[in-house]
């Protein structure tokens, strides 16, 4: 790497939102590293005349980019960068001012590592903070307040796959990850490009790649939970269901069965939730009733087919429930439905 070249590339994605967008680039102008150690680019699907003048100001690159597969919009992005590390941030989060010298003071102390992540704290829809005990536990992720950061060296990831989806977080929110650039363009390019869960598939060619990781306890992203999140919204748990099962066909073709097991699981987790919460949307809608009860015969069938899915919870069955009330007295049904669907996406 030449002497005057930055070490860490920014890329802020922003697909069709434009409220957050300055204040997440700004978080990343006010960084405590030099202006010189890091380039930034913007790349998002809408022109706003008041964005694009202050990215032209600040001479940062913008590019436009309508695709809606993230993990293509992302890696056209980083072509265009040329710094050895990738740091990603969601266009509705924001860095703490610190958090790019904590990242490549790590980096600079281990030079096998290809993954890095640190903790969140939460702030709400006008950037103010959100109280800890109003967290979720994606957000508190609380074993790193017993066990403190932790580094998996490049032949030592025994363990790695159940710390990170069964008792961690740690593949949570790609506003939290930094990765060498080889792990996006080398073997594993075509499997991100791929993806509508970036930060799932980070971690997972991370603990493919040769590389080690280090999994900061420190809170140093700014996420940002609002109403209009769209990991509240029904399409995203098909993108959840899609996105697990697909590493972990990757995981298997790589020889590490513990993580496709583990991502196999999520994925049919993921699959139910999306599978009942269109039946709930779709009663809710006054979708036609045969287009209810074929989606509530298909539900049967794949709880049939996957056990372990199965439950006496009001979870599992409540849209067998509502579809079944629907096909008897659609009205109460659908209000009923109207309701639940509207606390989905609080």
């Amino acid at each position: 790497m030449a002497a005057d070249a930055p070490e860490v590339a920014v890329v802020i994605g922003a697909h069709r939102r434009e409220r957050y967008l300055l204040s997440a680039v700004r978080s990343v102008l006010t960084q405590t590293v030099p202006r010189d150690r890091y380039e930034l680019i913007v790349t998002k699907s809408f022109r706003n005349e008041e964005i694009d003048r202050f990215l032209e100001q600040e001479r940062i690159p913008s590019l436009w980019d309508d695709d809606p597969r993230i993990g293509s919009w992302l890696l056209r992005a980083v072509a265009t960068t040329r710094a050895p590390l990738v740091a990603f941030l969601d266009d509705d989060d924001a860095f703490a001012p610190e958090r790019l010298a904590d990242a490549l003071a790590v980096f600079q102390a281990d030079p096998t590592l290809g993954f890095y992540r640190n903790r969140v704290r939460v702030i709400d829809e006008l950037g103010a903070p959100v109280p800890p005990d109003r967290w979720r536990p994606v957000e508190t992720d609380g074993y790193f307040d017993s066990c403190g950061a932790m580094r998996f060296a490049p032949a030592g990831k025994t363990g790695l796959p159940d710390l990170a989806l069964q008792r961690t977080r740690a593949t949570f929110n790609s506003s939290t990850m930094i990765v060498r650039r080889e792990l996006l363009e080398g073997r594993f390019r075509d499997a991100f490009a791929r993806t509508q869960l970036p930060d799932l598939a980070l971690f997972v060619l991370a603990a493919l790649s040769p590389f080690g990781l280090y999994l900061d306890d420190r809170r140093s992203t700014l996420y940002r939970f609002y109403a209009g999140n769209v990991t509240h919204e029904v399409p995203w748990l098909r993108h959840a269901f899609e996105a697990n099962r697909d590493l972990a066909e990757l995981a298997r073709a790589h020889g590490n069965s513990e993580l496709a097991r583990l991502l196999g699981r999520k994925s049919e987790s993921y699959d139910r939730l999306y599978r009942s919460g269109t039946i709930v949307e779709r009663v809710a809608a006054g979708a036609d009733r045969r287009e209810v009860a074929r989606l509530a015969e298909e539900y049967l069938r794949f709880l049939g087919a996957h056990p372990a899915e199965r439950s006496l919870s009001l979870d599992v069955w409540a849209a067998e429930v509502y579809a079944t009330s629907y096909l008897i007295v659609p009205g109460v049904a659908r209000r009923m439905s109207a309701r639940q669907a509207s606390r989905r996406r609080l």
